[in-house]
């Protein structure tokens, strides 16, 4: 015997909000996910990897609810994030290329600068961003060498 459930238009509207929120987690989580096939592990913030640990299950990372993420054009807006915006990071600001680091990671040496500095840190994890005698220093993470320097270096 199939039962009645009666609802009122405030339970319908909780349950639509309920759907709509889970296609949005999942939408999200997609994006970070693209994100982590685009730089790796290391070119992720801690809220990001721990977001794809939990399954999408923990708190979305700052940086994708900083701004109006149009889900709807998720591959256009997704594309901005990380090596792209890096990459207009590096042409309109004046940098050096070190590559004889002991630990053979490549880094770009920036002047110090408060703008820049936060723009960096909005585009790769703090944890790659140094800041020493005036200089900001970024550890280049490795899948992105080739993108950034061609395939010769």
């Amino acid at each position: 015997m199939k039962k009645i459930i009666k609802l009122t238009e405030s339970d319908l509207r909780q349950i639509i909000k309920r759907v709509i929120n889970e296609q949005f987690d999942y939408d999200y989580y997609d994006m970070i996910l693209d994100l982590y096939n685009e730089v790796g592990i290391e070119g992720m913030t801690d809220d990001e990897v721990e977001y794809l640990k939990s399954g999408g299950q923990s708190n979305i990372p700052d940086r994708f609810l900083g701004g109006d993420v149009d889900i709807e054009d998720e591959e256009d807006d997704f594309e901005k994030v990380g090596l792209d915006l890096f990459k207009e990071i590096m042409e309109s600001n004046r940098h050096k290329v070190v590559d004889t680091a002991p630990d053979s990671k490549l880094r770009v040496v920036f002047k110090e600068s408060e703008e820049l500095l936060n723009d960096l840190s909005n585009v790769i994890p703090e944890s790659l961003i140094e800041v020493k005698q005036g200089y900001i220093i970024v550890i280049i993470p490795e899948n992105w060498t080739d993108d950034i320097f061609g395939e010769e270096i």
